[in-house]
C-alpha cells in the first residue's frame, strides 16, 4: 500500500485497470473450470442412476429366471424323472419332460434351450441350443456364465448359460443333490434393458461378462477395446465408469466424451472473450476521458497551488471549466477570500487573548497575597489550645489540637507520606466528627501491618471520609459509621475500602457523579472543582496523574443502605518525591 500511494495518480489509475483485468480474466478462467467440473459432476451422478436403473432391470431379470427355474425345476414330473433310477421309466417320461421344458421356454422368449443332466455329469434330456461345453459337477448353487463359443465354428456366439442345481425335495437330507440344469440365454433382452441408458450423442453404454466380451452395447463408439478399460479411464477425453453386478459378476460400463459435454462452454468462452475485450475498450476510453477532464484540470489547480506564495495573496485561479473542476476551482478562490478575512480575525483575536491573559495573572498575584500566612493559624490555634488548658476544658483542647495537626498535615510540601501517616490524619478528623456529632458518628479503620509503612499520595482518605460523613451520614438520623479497609490484593496493588451506611444515593445521580470523574480533564470542570475544593474528581484526577491506568476509583451506592468508595493503586518506591 505505501508504494501504491507514492504513485501518481496516472499511476494508479493504471494499476487499477490492469488489476481489474486481471481480476476478470482470471475470474473467467476459474468459472469455466468451475463450470466443467460441475458437468462433469451432474454427468457422473446421471450415470449412477443409470447404472442403478440398469441394475434393478437386471436384478428383475435374474428374478424372473430364478422363479421359473424353481417352478420348472422342482416340478412333480422333472423331480419323479430325477429321482428315477429305472432307465425304462426316463425313457417312458422323456416325451413328458420334453413338454415341461418347451412350456418352460414360451414364458422366455430369450431362452433358446434346456440342458438336463444327472448328478454323475451325464445329459437325459434337451430341448433347443446347447452350450456345447462340459458341466463342471458339483454346481451347488446359481451360476451365470459368460458368451458361449459356437460348437460349430467356435466362434464368440451370443447366447450364456444359466447353471441350477437340483436337489430332491422329498429327501431327509438336508441337500439331496440330484443334477443340474442349465438354461441357454440369449443376450438379446439386455440391449432392451441398456436401451435409453446413453448421455450424449457418441456416448456408450456397455455390458461385459467375466472375460471382457461385449454382451451387449448402446451406442457406436469407435473400436472400444474391453481389454484396454484402464488406458480409458486415464484418458482425459472421455469420462468412463464402471459397476460390477451381484451374482453375475458381469460389468457396466459408461463411456461419454468430453468434448460432446463442453460444447455448449464453448459458446460462454467465445462470450466471456468478447466480454472482456469490450470490458478493455471500456477502460481505455475511460482513461483517455479521466486524463484530459480530470488529471489535466487538476494539474492546473496543483501548479496555481504551487505559485500562489508567489503571485501574491490577492491572485486567484481563473475557472474556465465548467464541471466539477470549475465548482472545485470557485469554491477554491471563496477558500483563499475566507483565509484573508479569518488570517485578520484570528491576529485581532489572539491579541485580545493576551490582553486577557495578563489580565488574569494579574488577578492571580493579587489573590496570593490576599492568603492567610499558614504560621498564624498555626500560632492562633496553639493560643486557643492553651486557653483551654488554662480554664481547663479538655475538650476545647483536644480539638483545637486535632485541628492544629490537620491543618499542618495538609500545607506540608510532601506530596507522598505513609499509610501510617494518612490513617493519623483520619483519626485526627474522626476525634473532631466525634466532638461534633456528639459521638453519633464514628470511623473504624481496619489496616494491614505490613502496609503502615508504604509510601501513597498524601490526602487520599480524608477527603473520602469527609465526603462520606456530610453527603452520608449527616442526612441519617440515627447513628453512622464509616469503616475504612487497607489491604493488599493480587497484583502488588493497595486497595482502600471507604463503606458508610448512610443516606446513599439514586441510580441516576450516582451516574452523574461517575460521569464527572471521567470528565476531570475539561477547564469547566476544573474551575467548579477549585471552587468546591478537594472532592473525589480532584482525588480521580490526582490518582490519574501519578499511577496512570494502573489506578482506579469505583464508586457503588444505594439509596438509603449506604455507599462504599474503592480506590486502587500499585505499590511504588516515592523516596525521591517524599523529600522536602
Amino acid at each position: 500500500m505505501g508504494r501504491f500511494g507514492k504513485l501518481s495518480l496516472t499511476g494508479q489509475i493504471l494499476f487499477l485497470i490492469m488489476m481489474m483485468l486481471s481480476i476478470l480474466l482470471i475470474s473467467f478462467v476459474i468459472s469455466n473450470t468451475i463450470a466443467e467440473r460441475t458437468i462433469e459432476r451432474k454427468v457422473t451422478d446421471s450415470v449412477s442412476k443409470i447404472f442403478l436403473q440398469v441394475e434393478e432391470k437386471i436384478g428383475s431379470f435374474y428374478s424372473d429366471m430364478e422363479g421359473i427355474s424353481t417352478s420348472l425345476l422342482y416340478s412333480p414330473t422333472v423331480q419323479t424323472y430325477m429321482s428315477s433310477n429305472d432307465p425304462l421309466t426316463m425313457i417312458l417320461m422323456n416325451s413328458e419332460i420334453i413338454s415341461v421344458f418347451s412350456n418352460t421356454i414360451t414364458l422366455k422368449e430369450n431362452i433358446r434351450g434346456i440342458q438336463l443332466f444327472d448328478k454323475e455329469g451325464t445329459m437325459v434330456a434337451n430341448i433347443g441350443a446347447g452350450t456345447g461345453e462340459p458341466v463342471q459337477l458339483p454346481v451347488e448353487s446359481t451360476k451365470y456364465s459368460g458368451l458361449l463359443k459356437d460348437p460349430d465354428t467356435n466362434d464368440t456366439s451370443t447366447f450364456y448359460s444359466i447353471t441350477v442345481p437340483i436337489y430332491n425335495l422329498k429327501s431327509t437330507l438336508i441337500k439331496d443333490y440330484r443334477g443340474t440344469s442349465v438354461f441357454v440365454m440369449d443376450v438379446k433382452n439386455f440391449n432392451k434393458i441398456l436401451e435409453g441408458g446413453k448421455i450424449t450423442k457418441h456416448s456408450r453404454l456397455l455390458l461385459l461378462d467375466q472375460n471382457n466380451q461385449i454382451m451387449a452395447n448402446e451406442g457406436n463408439s469407435p473400436n472400444f477395446d474391453t481389454f484396454r478399460l484402464e488406458e480409458w479411464k486415464n484418458d482425459n477425453r472421455y469420462i468412463v465408469q464402471t459397476i460390477t453386478l451381484p451374482q453375475t459378476g458381469w460389468r457396466l460400463i459408461s463411456v461419454i466424451p468430453k468434448n460432446e459435454l463442453l460444447q455448449e462452454l464453448d459458446i460462454i468462452k467465445r462470450l466471456n472473450i468478447a466480454t472482456y475485450v469490450i470490458v478493455f475498450c471500456m477502460l481505455c476510453l475511460f482513461f483517455v476521458i479521466f486524463s484530459t477532464r480530470i488529471l489535466k484540470p487538476v494539474k492546473a489547480i496543483m501548479d496555481f497551488m504551487k505559485s500562489y506564495p508567489k503571485m501574491g495573496k490577492n491572485s486567484r485561479f481563473n475557472v474556465v471549466y465548467h464541471n466539477e473542476i470549475g465548482v472545485l476551482a470557485v469554491n477554491l478562490n471563496k477558500m483563499l477570500d475566507e483565509i484573508d478575512t479569518l488570517s485578520k480575525e484570528i491576529q485581532l483575536t489572539q491579541k485580545q487573548k493576551y490582553e486577557i491573559e495578563i489580565a488574569k495573572k494579574q488577578m492571580e498575584i493579587s489573590a496570593f497575597r490576599n492568603q492567610i500566612n499558614p504560621h498564624f493559624l498555626y500560632n492562633t490555634l496553639e493560643c486557643i489550645r492553651a486557653i483551654a488548658f488554662y480554664y481547663k476544658v479538655q475538650d476545647i483542647a483536644d480539638i483545637s489540637t486535632s485541628l492544629s495537626n490537620m491543618f499542618r498535615y495538609a500545607v506540608k510540601g510532601n506530596d507522598f507520606v505513609t499509610i501510617r501517616d494518612e490513617i493519623s490524619h483520619v483519626k485526627e478528623y474522626a476525634k473532631i466528627i466525634e466532638f461534633r456529632f456528639m459521638g453519633r458518628m464514628q470511623v473504624a479503620i481496619e489496616a494491614d501491618e505490613e502496609l503502615l509503612e508504604v509510601k501513597t499520595l498524601k490526602m487520599l482518605l480524608q477527603p473520602i471520609v469527609e465526603n462520606a460523613v456530610f453527603h452520608g451520614l449527616e442526612k441519617k438520623i440515627d447513628n453512622g459509621i464509616v469503616q475504612i479497609t487497607v489491604q493488599k490484593i493480587a497484583q502488588n496493588q493497595v486497595q482502600y475500602v471507604i463503606r458508610d451506611n448512610g443516606y446513599g444515593m439514586e441510580d441516576k445521580q450516582l451516574e452523574e457523579l461517575l460521569n464527572r470523574l471521567r470528565q476531570f480533564d475539561t477547564s469547566s470542570h476544573t474551575e467548579k472543582e477549585a471552587k468546591q475544593g478537594i472532592g473525589l474528581s480532584n482525588i480521580y484526577r490526582r490518582i490519574k496523574l501519578f499511577y496512570g491506568d494502573k489506578s482506579e476509583l469505583t464508586i457503588e451506592s444505594t439509596l438509603h443502605e449506604g455507599t462504599t468508595i474503592t480506590v486502587t493503586f500499585p505499590l511504588h518506591d516515592h523516596s525521591e518525591q517524599t523529600e522536602d
